[in-house]
């Protein structure tokens, strides 16, 4: 019993497989083993239609994000915290990337609080180099007619460091494509009804 019930602790839900299994025979037919399948098989059909609810509660949407060609990256307009800039749109990029120099300016002028900054992590550039960074907490991106909230961000001290738009904002959407031709990143995503 109390390995049946650890089973059903970490995950296991095939409850066919224990109906059919002749290796239980000689439990499946006790009254606490019935109450323990009975039990477990109520929270996995509870848990089931809880996350298809939440699912109904979202539609797929696709969103255009028009971009400009410079210097063969793509340059997307972005507002962070409400400060309009232009990001290269950067999938190899680990999380969003900007200079001290634009975070200097951000805390300044209120773009920036001092709770948003979360201490010092270390990076990898495409060189190989490694370097220290901050890393701060971007209350809010905007892009398109996107917003997202709460995304992680590296201030690289590098004062002439692109600002890179990476996988941490790519992380909260599904997928993306590059249309060359429209000049449009298009981004597919779940999003609240």
């Amino acid at each position: 019993m109390d390995y049946l019930r650890q089973a059903f602790q970490k995950g296991f839900s095939r409850f066919r497989h224990l109906e059919n299994d002749d290796d239980l025979d000689p439990i499946k037919n006790r009254d606490d083993v019935k109450a323990l399948i009975k039990e477990y098989k109520q929270k996995y059909q509870q848990a089931a239609d809880a996350e298809a609810k939440d699912d109904d509660q979202y539609e797929e949407t696709v969103s255009e994000v028009p971009f400009t060609k410079t210097g063969g990256v793509c340059d997307v307009k972005c507002e962070i915290n409400g400060l309009p800039l232009h990001f290269v749109f950067d999938t190899g990029a680990s999380s969003v990337s900007i200079s001290n120099v634009e975070a200097n300016f951000m805390l300044k002028n209120g773009y920036l609080q001092p709770s948003d900054f979360q201490g010092t992590q270390y990076y990898s550039d495409a060189n190989g180099d490694i370097s220290a960074g901050t890393v701060i907490n971007l209350r809010k991106v905007h892009f398109g007619d996107i917003d997202l909230e709460n995304i992680k961000a590296s201030v690289v001290r590098n004062q002439k460091a692109p600002l890179l738009l990476g996988q941490t904002v790519f992380q909260k959407l599904g997928k993306f494509e590059v249309d060359n031709a429209k000049q449009v990143i298009r981004l597919t995503y779940r999003k609240k009804k």
